[in-house]
């Protein structure tokens, strides 16, 4: 049996593990190949990348290893968490690895705490050590190659058979195909195409394409000079830690802890924003230990069931958002009423019976004598600029709003009252992709679903470390950054780019940076393997008709969700033919994440279900 792996991320080195625990239970020759053009780890955890760039995870939530919280038919080869593997055998196989950030990733080790976040090319160091002990564990049966290579095309060639083609020309054989490719490239829009030719045909301009911050040339980002951040997701706090830690400026504390910044002269002038012309909000300090997750009182999978079976079968999308928010705002006032420092005029075992029945929890809370302050606002949370007097200084309120996103997620993700709410969802993700997956939904709420959901989940839960937010109050205090305000737009100008916003603030620059990844599209994809195997028909989009007859076309790469299969135009699944995480986002849901351990993880899980199905 041949099994050729592309991608050598945390996903396809899970899976390695689950493999090579199957391949124990036979006699049979197994040749396993892994194929990715970046070193072990994959691209996203290059350890020779910049470490300026943060993990989004914990230490103590991160591993690689299978743990007995995953149902699994073979003996799984267990190990320690990421923060487990840092204070014990960690700085052993950095020395030995000769790492070219060695001091850097020593340093990290020395400061680490199982509840901050460290860089993410120390976990790329992690998956290699992971690596590196699966090999210990190779039976005699087995062969593990990992080739330094891209695979352009997989071409089936009959039932568990497949060609695959090399970039440097060599044509591979397999039996079973897996892809974990991660964020693929896909090609510029009209509007991004037009400022990369405005760039390549004037040398004073610059234009930073959307893509991996870690892979984007900056250099030529003058010192001094303004500069357009267009997106205020994870990927622009990369882009400012490059830009200022990444240029010799450094942070410090003043004596109230504070955060201030020390430039370094380096650093151009930058202005970024979004349409939203909101950040995401910062990550609540994590207080959870181990395993721990968040039980919820009214987002439960019975009362998902218990509705569809009362409506033929269907829940709309409305009461599925309605629970959601229904539980935050619960968790909110519990979180609320837990500071003892205030002295509340009602019982609190009251208060909370009474929000539990309530049609209206808000209107319960004001009976109560919440202040309004204290409020679950949603309209305020999600848009807090709709109601800013159009004098205002906007520098000042975006301070201001950034001070209490901070304040708030430094009470931890358990108690805050609003980070702690905001993490609940993370705790949920396996209820509502039951809800995705379960057939609760026709097109039409599918499509309101990824419309109005999933910007909501990215912008409370899928935030950065709370030390991210505080870098951006003390450079926008500093005088380094400027945030528009909603809706950014950018033309061309006289050979400049122009931006403005919605209240009427304009700027020209000769340095655009997008500060963002591209969307998961198969339609626009530009990488060279997906494109073939779309060309060819072997990955396909699923289209959703709506009710006024109009179609929506999900971005993502179809598959079976149970086996990870793929499923081809013709809707006939490829026996042996495996895909799964960022490229099937959108038939899938919320694909990017690495392994937690204690979880029941999905990703463990979906590496048991793929070496089940192949060794079945």
């Amino acid at each position: 049996m041949q099994i050729a792996l592309i991608g050598a991320g945390p996903r396809n080195l899970t899976l390695l593990e689950r493999l090579l625990a199957y391949a124990q239970q036979t006699t049979d020759e197994i040749k396993i190949k892994i194929y990715d053009p970046f070193p072990i780890g994959g691209r996203v955890w290059n350890p020779d990348q910049d470490p300026t760039f943060l993990m989004n995870t914990v230490t103590q939530q991160l591993t690689l290893f299978t743990d007995p919280s995953i149902p699994h038919a073979e003996p799984s080869i267990y190990g320690p968490d990421f923060y487990e593997w840092a204070k014990t055998v960690g700085p052993e196989f950095l020395k030995a690895g000769k790492y070219k950030n060695e001091a850097v990733f020593m340093d990290e080790i020395a400061r680490i705490n199982p509840n901050r976040f460290t860089s993410r090319a120390l976990f790329g160091v992690y998956a290699q050590w992971f690596y590196a002990e699966l090999l210990q564990q190779v039976p005699d049966n087995v062969t593990v190659t990992y080739t330094p290579v891209s695979v352009t095309d997989v071409q089936p060639n009959g039932e568990h058979s497949f060609y695959l083609m090399l970039a440097d020309g060599i044509t591979a054989i397999a039996d079973y195909v897996v892809m974990a490719l991660g964020h693929t490239d896909v090609a510029n829009t009209d509007e991004e195409q037009l400022f990369a030719d405005l760039a390549a045909h004037n040398q004073d301009i610059t234009y930073v394409p959307a893509g991996h911050p870690s892979e984007a040339d900056l250099a030529s980002v003058p010192a001094g000079q303004d500069v357009l951040l267009r997106g205020l997701g994870l990927s622009f706090f990369d882009y400012i830690a490059k830009l200022t830690i990444g240029r010799g400026g450094r942070y410090a504390r003043d004596n109230e802890g504070r955060l201030y910044y020390i430039p370094s002269g380096n650093e151009p002038d930058m202005i970024a924003g979004s349409r939203s012309g909101l950040p995401m909000h910062a990550r609540g300090v994590n207080q959870k230990k181990d395993a721990e997750v968040f039980i919820p009182k009214f987002f439960t999978q019975a009362n998902l069931d218990k509705y569809a079976a009362e409506h033929d079968g269907q829940v709309k999308f409305d009461y599925f958002f309605n629970l959601i928010e229904r539980e935050m705002t619960y968790k909110h006032y519990a979180n609320t009423i837990s500071d003892f420092g205030v002295t509340w005029p009602f019982n609190a075992a009251e208060f909370m019976a009474a929000l539990e029945t309530a049609d209206d929890m808000n209107a319960t809370a004001r009976k109560f004598g919440i202040p309004e302050d204290y409020i679950m606002d949603w309209n305020r949370i999600l848009s807090p600029v709709a109601e800013l007097p159009d004098g205002i200084d906007y520098d000042s309120f975006m301070v201001n709003y950034l001070t209490w996103d901070i304040n708030d997620a430094r009470q931890g993700n358990v108690d805050a009252p609003y980070a702690g709410a905001f993490d609940m969802l993370r705790d949920v993700r396996g209820i509502i992709r039951h809800y995705l997956d379960a057939g609760y939904l026709n097109g039409e709420e599918y499509a309101q679903f990824l419309r109005t959901f999933n910007p909501f989940n990215s912008i409370i839960s899928v935030g950065p470390p709370v030390i991210r937010v505080e870098q951006m109050r003390a450079l926008i205090e500093a005088g380094i950054l400027t945030v528009t305000a909603p809706g950014l737009k950018v033309t061309i100008q006289d050979d400049k780019f122009v931006a403005t916003d919605s209240r009427g603030g304009s700027w020209l620059t000769n340095a655009l940076v997008e500060a963002r990844l591209h969307g998961v599209n198969l339609l626009h994809a530009s990488d060279t393997l997906v494109t073939s195997l779309r060309d060819q028909g072997v990955f396909s989009n699923q289209v959703y008709q709506r009710a006024d007859g109009s179609e929506y076309t999900v971005g993502g790469i179809r598959m079976n969700k149970a086996t990870t299969t793929v499923i081809n135009a013709e809707n006939v699944e490829i026996p042996g033919l495996y895909i799964w995480g960022v490229p099937t986002e959108g038939w899938s849901w919320f694909t990017t994440f690495a392994p937690r351990p204690g979880v029941n993880d999905k990703n463990l899980r979906d590496a048991e279900h793929i070496a089940a199905d192949i060794f079945k």
